[in-house]
């Protein structure tokens, strides 16, 4: 649990001054020490008894489309990002109203996820992309134990259609 209290955001500039209901981690997880890639995250909360709600893992697709900067930032996410303004306005159709929600920028080399190998990110392919995520997946259950018996949704478009995870 330590862990993912180092990896909670206490502070986001841009985002309304008054507090909301959630709390909010992000952080990186190394899926590949040898390789050095490590994805990136972003976890809300539900807004009300997530000890309660399932989780959604939140894929965006292409592969290129970042998970973060379009389906948390412009969709389902609890902040949208305002237009003309450099602010972040709280989401009245938030996904985390019924459910946890993970947003994976997947696979390396797209959003702030990151590979310290330029051979890994063009092109990725469907086996890598299942392996990274899979690997992610075990090491952040391992970073919030208190999700991993909970019901486990993945959701998505485009690229997250294809479902390598399986």
């Amino acid at each position: 649990m330590a862990a993912q209290e180092l990896d909670r955001v206490v502070s986001l500039p841009g985002a309304p001054s008054y507090s909301y209901a959630f709390n909010h981690y992000s952080g990186y997880v190394t899926t590949d020490e040898q390789l050095g890639k490590a994805l990136f995250y972003w976890f809300f909360e539900a807004m009300e008894k997530p000890d309660e709600k399932p989780l959604v893992l939140w894929l965006n697709g292409g592969p290129g489309c970042s998970s973060v900067g379009f389906g948390q930032a412009q969709e389902l996410g609890p902040f949208l990002v305002k237009k003309d303004v450099p602010e972040l306005e709280l989401n009245p159709y938030a996904w985390n109203q019924a459910a946890n929600l993970l947003f994976l920028d997947s696979p390396a080399g797209v959003g702030f996820s990151y590979t310290n190998t330029s051979f890994e990110i063009d092109p990725p392919g469907d086996n890598s992309t299942a392996h990274g995520s899979y690997a992610f997946l075990v090491r952040w259950f391992q970073r919030f134990p208190q999700h991993k018996m909970k019901e486990f949704y993945i959701a998505g478009e485009s690229y997250a259609g294809v479902s390598p995870y399986s």
